[in-house]
């Protein structure tokens, strides 16, 4: 497949170059000719217009002193010209030649020329007298009339040109020759060319072919400033971002699998013990809590995923009504006043305003407050605090949630809001959610054209920003 790649690119380049040389050659072949013979009609124009004085002279008096000049002056231009003369009278009469001519023989050819001449001042033409000179020849042709009304003379200068298979084919062959060196040339040239651009692109096919064959390790060794440089990066950041979807897909079934096995497990066993005795009756209603406690937290973790299928599918609405923020956190906060107690947590709030009334969906940003204040309560450590925090800036209100504890890592602060993604590994401390939260709060607020951010000190605190545009 590459070879081929290599020579239909070689092949193509070639045939597209031979068909633009041949032209050229053409064109050129053709302008220098033509150019040629257009340059030697003009000199021989201004030959003849050089000669016609002194023909139109004896044409006019015809005395044999004046004969005598025109035929000494005539031999004078022939011998420092490159060009035969010719002058004959409109009859055929040959006047004055320049070579020794058979009346009887050059007649005919004369008589030609003279009718193709006609009423015409001048004529251009090739092989106008080929029967008196051989050879390839042009032949300009000028009618010299008397003034005193008497007959006309005929002035023909002729040249004898290169033929066809002669100077023409020399010049024509030795263009053919440069042009083949310069397609054996650029054969070499467009072969390794094409094998650069070729070579990372078989690179990328192997690369690609990997992928679709379910392994994501491979990567492409090139790197260049150029696009396919480009194209080879953004295809390593390809297979990254699907081997890191492979570990996130596999850690997710597992831990899907676990935090549903483990609800279900107790629920099982507490059930059974109930029914079959092994529970005392009296003891019924504390096992029966625990049941209670294990089916709610199996339905946090259902809803969870059903909110992941509808945020991803496109299916949430959003439906935007006013209302009052500080409140809803507040009342939101009211759902983990037990957590809270428990870990003798101090909350805090500070609000600019006892009423910030912002513009959004209200059910969508209760499920953001819930997240997040689910989270702080979590990860806030015994005799903790919690702070909530509202400012209004321009159109804006800023909402912070704020917990003492850990806090996150710098190298993991960027992956909190990916789906299943959990900072802690070992599960010791996050033991009751899969890692979609921060992933619902970030697709709802995106949703709403808004932001939020995260910052952290290692070992004391974490802090998460959003906006929400105020009514």
């Amino acid at each position: 497949m590459r070879k081929s790649v290599i020579k239909s690119m070689i092949w193509g380049s070639l045939a597209v170059m031979l068909v633009s040389l041949l032209i050229v050659t053409i064109v050129f072949f053709y302008t220098v000719k033509t150019g040629f013979e257009a340059e030697t009609y003009k000199d021989m124009g201004d030959f003849i217009s050089h000669v016609k004085p002194i023909t139109q002279m004896s044409l006019d008096f015809s005395t044999s002193r004046m004969m005598k000049l025109f035929d000494e002056s005539m031999q004078q231009f022939s011998h420092y010209n490159k060009y035969n003369l010719l002058i004959t009278t409109q009859n055929g009469e040959i006047v004055w030649s320049d070579v020794d001519i058979l009346p009887s023989q050059a007649r005919p050819h004369i008589m030609s020329a003279i009718g193709k001449l006609g009423g015409k001042a001048t004529i251009h033409s090739s092989n106008l007298l080929s029967g008196i000179y051989p050879g390839r020849t042009i032949t300009v042709g000028e009618i010299v009339s008397s003034e005193f009304g008497k007959d006309s003379w005929m002035i023909f200068c002729t040249k004898k040109v290169p033929s066809p298979s002669g100077q023409y084919m020399k010049l024509l062959l030795e263009i053919l020759i440069m042009e083949l060196a310069a397609l054996l040339f650029m054969a070499i040239f467009l072969y390794f060319f094409s094998r650069n651009i070729t070579s990372p692109l078989h690179k990328i096919n192997m690369a690609l072919k990997t992928f679709a064959k379910g392994d994501f390790k491979s990567r492409v060794a090139y790197s260049s400033a150029n696009e396919l440089g480009e194209l080879a990066l953004n295809v390593n950041n390809m297979a990254d971002s699907l081997e890191n979807f492979e570990k996130i897909r596999s850690s997710f079934i597992s831990d899907v699998s676990h935090e549903l096995r483990t609800p279900m497990t107790s629920i099982s066993g507490f059930v059974e013990g109930i029914i079959d005795g092994t529970i005392p009756p009296e003891e019924s209603d504390k096992y029966l809590k625990i049941v209670l406690s294990e089916t709610k937290r199996l339905s946090r973790i259902v809803n969870d995923l059903l909110k992941v299928s509808r945020i991803e599918s496109g299916k949430q609405a959003l439906t935007r009504t006013d209302f009052d923020i500080s409140e809803l956190s507040k009342i939101v906060l009211l759902n983990f006043e037990k957590e809270i107690t428990d870990k003798n947590i101090d909350v805090s709030f500070e609000f600019q305003t006892d009423r910030c009334i912002v513009n959004a969906d209200r059910d969508a940003y209760t499920q953001v407050l819930i997240n997040l204040i689910h989270n702080a309560v979590k990860f806030t450590p015994q005799n903790g605090y919690i702070v909530l925090k509202i400012e209004e800036s321009d159109d804006k209100c800023l909402f912070t949630v704020e917990n003492s504890g850990q806090g996150i890592d710098k190298e993991k602060i960027n992956f909190v809001w990916e789906r299943f993604y959990k900072t802690d590994d070992s599960r010791s401390s996050d033991k009751s959610g899969v890692g979609l939260g921060l992933y619902i709060v970030k697709r709802i607020i995106d949703a709403h054209d808004e932001k939020i951010t995260v910052q952290s000190t290692p070992g004391k605190c974490t802090r998460f920003v959003f906006t929400i545009a105020l009514s």
